[in-house]
């Protein structure tokens, strides 16, 4: 009998969409569900972490919790919707500290509060392993949604902020690096691009979108699932984690493309407005924290591709994956 090691998550999720799949408005398999709301859609996500799969050694509860609230409010950000609140259950052991409960809390507090939401409430529960499971919902216009459908041939590929730095975090707390409570801080305190995102909805160019949770190669191999179309990545265009550049050469490259958790936007944007887009972005309030790069082009076949100096390579559909990938993530 076939087990879930052997079919991983994204197996699973085929099994589970194929029972659920009752015709939804948009459908199964987007970064958020939706429910229909006059012209808007409530949108809404959830996301478990825990300490077997995310929790590195040496996280304080603060980080844990910020993480936990962050990872949900991406997918706000992905589908282009403005938060609304954010609910969460915490499973622990009964010999937890009461500290470390406060602790969760706090970084929660603190994560809702930059994007001008709360904690609505949630539950607690007594379980061997912590493990906390967080919903957040949102709102945005039913024309300006953005799912990971809708690309056309011809549209570019552009992504926010830099890639890599997640994993390059991941890389020094492997190796105990001095510089491990700033590693921690860059896996545990991603910062969720809603601002990007309201932003690509609010241009009327941008035609698909979704966060780069599992990384770049699986994320776009999820969408061309959906779309048919193929997405082929410029692979001097992609930009880096600037510490990266202490790494050997293969190794940042395959955590630049295959590593994830740097919960960046992935967007494709029709070629007419792409110009536009990008000023617009560059004068915008966004621009405090982001950049905004064009990485690519869509195509319609041929497979994922990365475009290098030398030529064309597949770009795998590789990247982390719940049930199959060891370790931290």
């Amino acid at each position: 009998m076939a087990k879930l090691s052997d079919i991983g998550e994204r197996g699973a999720i085929d099994i589970l969409a194929r029972i659920y799949d009752r015709g939804q408005p948009i459908g199964l398999g987007h970064d958020c569900g939706v429910v229909e709301w006059g012209d808007d859609y409530l949108v809404v996500t959830t996301d478990v972490v825990n300490r077997k799969t995310h929790i590195p050694a040496g996280a304080t509860a603060q980080q844990i919790g910020w993480y936990a609230t962050a990872v949900n409010l991406s997918d706000i950000a992905a589908a282009g919707a403005r938060p609304l609140g954010f609910v969460a259950a915490f499973s622990m052991p009964a010999d937890t500290e009461v500290e470390f409960l406060r602790g969760l809390a706090t970084g929660m507090e603190e994560c809702v509060r930059e994007f001008g939401i709360a904690v609505l409430g949630g539950d607690t529960k007594e379980a061997d392993i912590l493990s906390i499971a967080g919903t957040a919902f949102g709102r945005v216009r039913k024309d300006r949604i953005l799912l990971r459908t809708g690309a056309r041939p011809g549209d570019a590929i552009v992504v926010t902020g830099d890639l890599g730095r997640a994993g390059h975090a991941a890389k020094m707390l492997e190796q105990s690096s001095g510089m491990r409570t700033e590693a921690l801080n860059q896996l545990l305190r991603p910062y969720p691009r809603i601002a990007d995102g309201m932003f690509f909805s609010e241009s009327g160019a941008v035609t698909s979108c979704m966060d780069l949770s599992d990384g770049l190669g699986v994320s776009l191999s999820q969408m061309a699932a959906m779309t048919k179309l193929s997405y082929q990545i410029d692979e001097a265009a992609l930009p880096r984690y600037q510490g990266l550049a202490s790494l050997p050469p293969a190794i940042a490259k395959e955590l630049v493309l295959y590593y994830g958790g740097d919960y960046e936007l992935l967007a494709t944007v029709r070629p007419d407005a792409i110009q536009t887009v990008l000023s617009r972005y560059s004068d915008s309030s966004v621009r405090d924290r982001r950049r905004l790069t064009v990485i690519g082009k869509v195509a319609p076949s041929g497979g994922n591709v990365l475009v290098t100096k030398t030529g064309k390579e597949p770009l795998l559909a590789k990247g982390w994956e719940h049930f199959r990938s060891a370790g931290i993530r």
